[in-house]
């Protein structure tokens, strides 16, 4: 075999090397977009792309530093000095001073129900007193970590949002990770950082955090067994798991009977799962006293992935009640028509024992037109605001499908093999030939 031969068979095993590496990367591509916090910014400090939230809570007094508390910190990219740059040539900042805070970035992105999905980003902080280069110092809180709402509703305090544990930074870049399963079409993820958390006397002239380099990518295809789907709109509070309201009726003296008594019927054997729903006037996710109930509502409840039963509301105290089930766990989900809204999580679960009635009831309300209040409820103490690009005013309502990306580079490993796999025979053909 001469030289030539040689060279063009290297250079084949080369273009397969290639094209299995191009496979291989289309299955990690990267769904977020702007995952660099690259320029431009949008006018209130957050990157293109991403959108910003932050807790307020606590102290009125911005001096009282004995407390924790929480105010609204500020953002804005950080071009200038490059330690502060984790990668490319922006990093996102957000900060104070003085005043602790709670806060960070979010994107929405379209994903495949039941896929797994890991959200890491990395992120350097710095607490001190004294103007940068100076160290930070090592003994603040700074709380920093990620989390992904695996139903995409947008909202950094809904209780489906998974969060990762805390890490330090101080004057480093670390990264921090987590990983979930979709239960819808979308998926949120979140960028935190909390000085107030531990947060008294953390008051220091500088408060920062920056984050860079994050990437959100599939880990694992559905299981072949998927759930109950669940709805893409998204979920305020979880659904509350309330006794259902039953009215007992005041016995009254009867006559004994002269003639032997006929049998009672026994209630039904296993468990019992109630549900209804009720008119959230004030949307505040609670049943009141002065609410009632709400109609046309469709329920359906799942064991796994069988579905065990459907009913729709009937706007009356009447709960619609599953009967002789198999003791176990159950989900529930609720639909609304379109005039309504829901105000309570679109699904919830359950577990039932043997002979055990259990019920729930959902809420949901006439929706509002142009509605942007506040919810009435929050996660914790003191007051919770989520500013509008928290659920996507400012973000892009949709984002570039993975398969776009990655059937470009999939077909781009396959014509790389097929070139291969001609040159190779090609050549084999000729040095048996020459050979022959």
């Amino acid at each position: 075999m001469n030289k030539s031969s040689f060279k063009l068979i290297m250079l084949a095993l080369l273009l397969v090397i290639m094209g299995s590496q191009a496979q291989h990367s289309a299955a990690q591509t990267n769904l977020l977009q702007n995952p660099g916090f690259e320029l431009p910014y949008n006018s209130d400090g957050s990157a293109n792309s991403w959108g910003r939230w932050f807790r307020v809570s606590g102290a009125d007094k911005f001096d009282d530093c004995t407390k924790g508390y929480h105010k609204e910190p500020h953002w804005n990219a950080e071009t200038v000095s490059a330690p502060l740059i984790n990668s490319g040539s922006a990093s996102q900042h957000v900060g104070n001073s003085w005043d602790t805070w709670a806060a960070g970035v979010l994107q929405t992105v379209n994903v495949t129900p039941g896929s797994t999905y890991r959200f890491t980003v990395w992120a350097r902080g710095r607490g001190s007193n004294d103007n940068y280069p100076a160290p930070s110092e090592g003994g603040l809180r700074m709380d920093v970590q990620v989390g992904i709402d695996p139903n995409g509703s947008g909202v950094w305090n809904d209780g489906d949002v998974k969060w990762s544990g805390f890490i330090q930074p101080h004057d480093q870049w670390q990264q921090a990770s987590i990983e979930v399963t979709a239960t819808g079409d979308k998926v949120t993820v979140f960028t935190a950082a909390d000085y107030g958390l531990e947060g008294v006397n953390q008051c220091r002239a500088h408060l920062d955090v920056w984050f860079d380099s994050a990437q959100l990518i599939e880990v694992g295809p559905p299981p072949t067994n998927t759930p109950v789907p669940q709805p893409t709109s998204p979920p305020p509070p979880p659904a509350t798991n309330t006794p259902i309201p039953t009215e007992t009726p005041v016995p009254t003296e009867t006559a004994v009977p002269t003639e032997a008594p006929t049998n009672t019927p026994e209630p039904p054997a296993g468990a019992t799962v109630c549900v209804n729903a009720f008119a959230d006037d004030n949307g505040n996710g609670q049943f009141d006293n002065n609410e009632g109930y709400m109609g046309s509502v469709a329920f359906r409840v799942a064991s796994g992935s069988q579905v065990i039963g459907q009913a729709v509301s009937t706007g009356t105290n009447e709960p619609i009640c599953f009967e002789g089930l198999e003791p176990g766990a159950y989900q529930i989900e609720q639909v609304v028509p379109n005039p309504l809204e829901m105000t309570t999580a679109a699904n919830t679960s359950v577990t039932v024992a043997e002979g055990q009635t259990a019920g729930v009831q959902f809420g949901s309300r006439l929706r509002v037109e142009g509605d942007t209040s506040e919810p009435d409820s929050v996660a914790d103490a003191g007051s919770a605001t989520v500013e509008p690009t928290a659920v996507g005013d400012e973000v892009p309502e949709t984002v570039e499908t993975p398969e776009e990306e990655s059937g470009l580079a999939s077909y781009s490993g396959l014509i790389l093999l097929v070139v291969a796999v001609i040159l190779l025979g090609g050549l084999l053909f000729a040095v048996l030939r020459r050979t022959a």
